[in-house]
């Protein structure tokens, strides 16, 4: 039997006001808001959202990439898949999300 350890750390931009997220937010504003728009916006925002998770803002969602991450890159059909009842994204689209992710305010 093993021991699987998941770690990670969330920034929250809101915390640093000086750092300048303007590459990060155009990149959010054209590739990342249409996306969550299409696939995600249904059941994540709003007054109550779905698994109290809200993904209708930039802080939003950079706060909670690496877990929207992991859903919508598992198998479609197995637990905690995303889009819940919905396609598995296109290549594009993870693409897109993964390098958002990997993007570093300055």
């Amino acid at each position: 039997m093993g021991i699987l350890l998941f770690s990670g750390c969330v920034k929250n931009v809101a915390e640093d006001p000086e750092q300048d997220c303007s590459d990060q937010e155009a990149f959010y504003v054209e590739n990342i808001a249409p996306i969550m728009s299409q696939s995600c916006l249904a059941c994540h925002s709003g007054g109550s959202p779905s698994g109290d998770l809200s993904l209708d803002s930039f802080n939003s969602v950079l706060n909670s990439m690496a877990s929207t991450l992991d859903r919508v890159n598992r198998d479609q059909g197995s637990a905690g898949f995303m889009p819940q009842g919905g396609g598995q994204l296109s290549e594009a689209q993870l693409a897109s999300l993964q390098t958002f992710f990997e993007m570093d305010c300055e």
